[in-house]
């Protein structure tokens, strides 16, 4: 989602800068995609550059000090241009910002303040502006989105308009057009707003492993793609005289739907399937945990006893009756090593013999003898048995400790 904030930011910056240099050198197309259309204003190039340059601050993982500090700066200067420019038309002032870099020599004959941008370009930019302040002091970030959606919705509306040449959705007034490349570059800029933060709001849900982010990113591309490309091809085929306008429209309507539907039954399908299986999974979970809790009533309950290493030689289970004979309580012994939890002097042999059964998945037998810190006198086999996975490798190791009568133990080892 990074890449693509920056991606964003970085075209609307080559539209901006373009336009820029187009009202430099007189070449018109630079500045308006088409020598026919409205060129994007100097003033409205700038506060893109400034908001891209935000966007692409806010996107990188090391959001802090200067980097923060000129981000929240630029996205200020911004603003200020969008409030200065509103504010002319609210109160039909002149502050002389509008040709304050270039002359505008491709006004429209009947645009009484050349190179001001539109009304509704001067929004979209204060909106994008407020967006990225908020996000960029981590504030009201579902206002932030909210904000940065409805200004690209301007430049979306506008570039659907040039589409279906319906000029009432780019100009608003006569002398008032947002021209494609401001539009283009108001989209490009919410796009880059709302993917600037991965983790939260639109982004967050996008690129989220759950079903809702599954459901966003097979749907979205449908829903806006689908009725989008059939409007364009039924637009051209009613242009070129092969359909009606009433059968067009119904096509689309008719086509739109069908799509549509279709993949809303194929992801219904998925989700179902999925719905399956996390039942099925719920369903083993807790007969797993019913059995895990059997087993761990067994080995707390038995006589012997019982201790788990992991793959490391750390405790990680110490039953009731290991706290009895080692002298040491379960939270004292979990997380320690095998020669700090088993602290008397015969224990000395279990972690050289441990690290056998943990190196080479053998099971060891070693006799103890010692007096437990109760002052009790301890004997017994102790049984270390290495702990699979179901790929058969090695995980950790049980040890269990079969007491006896001492004397019988003795006897043993001097027989051996």
């Amino acid at each position: 989602m990074r890449r693509i904030s920056r991606g964003s930011a970085y075209a609307a910056a080559v539209l901006a800068t373009g336009a820029l240099v187009g009202f430099a050198t007189g070449e018109r197309s630079l500045a308006s995609l088409s020598r026919d259309l409205s060129p994007m204003k100097p003033n409205s190039a700038i506060a893109a550059l400034a908001l891209a340059g935000t966007i692409t601050a806010l996107a990188s993982p090391a959001f802090v000090g200067l980097r923060r500090v000129a981000a929240r700066l630029a996205s200020w200067i911004a603003l200020a241009i969008a409030a200065a420019t509103l504010s002319e038309f609210a109160f039909d002032w002149e502050l002389g910002i509008d040709e304050l870099l270039f002359h505008d020599p491709w006004s429209a004959a009947n645009m009484v303040r050349p190179g001001r941008p539109a009304p509704a370009s001067s929004i979209a930019i204060a909106m994008l502006a407020v967006s990225l302040l908020l996000s960029a002091r981590g504030l009201a970030y579902a206002a932030a989105q909210a904000l940065a959606i409805a200004g690209g919705s301007i430049g979306a509306l506008a570039l659907v308009g040039y589409l279906f040449r319906a000029k009432a959705l780019y100009a608003f007034q006569s002398h008032a057009q947002v021209g494609p490349s401001t539009a283009l570059t108001l989209l490009l800029l919410a796009i880059g707003a709302l993917a600037a933060v991965p983790d939260r709001g639109v982004a967050g849900l996008a690129a989220a492993d759950s079903v809702g982010g599954r459901l966003t990113r097979r749907l979205l591309p449908y829903t806006i793609g689908v009725p989008l490309v059939l409007a364009v091809a039924m637009q051209l085929a009613v242009e070129r005289g092969l359909l009606g306008p009433q059968l067009a429209l119904a096509l689309v309507v008719v086509s739109s739907t069908g799509i549509l539907g279709a993949v809303v039954l194929r992801t219904a399908s998925s989700i179902h399937r999925l719905d399956s299986i996390r039942r099925r999974s719920e369903a083993l979970l807790r007969e797993s945990t019913g059995r895990v809790r059997h087993l761990s009533a067994l080995v707390d309950a038995s006589s012997a006893a019982i201790v788990s290493f992991d793959e490391l030689g750390r405790v990680v289970t110490w039953n009731p009756r290991a706290e009895r004979v080692f002298g040491r309580r379960s939270a004292d012994a979990i997380g320690r090593r095998a020669s700090d939890a088993l602290a008397f002097d015969t224990a000395r042999a279990v972690p050289p013999l441990l690290e056998q059964v943990l190196r080479r998945g053998e099971t060891r037998r070693l006799e103890l003898r010692f007096e437990s810190s109760r002052g009790e006198r301890i004997a017994g086999t102790l049984t270390l048995t290495p702990l699979l996975d179901w790929e058969r490798r090695t995980v950790g190791a049980c040890a269990v400790l079969e007491e006896r009568d001492p004397a019988d133990v003795q006897a043993r080892a001097s027989g051996s």
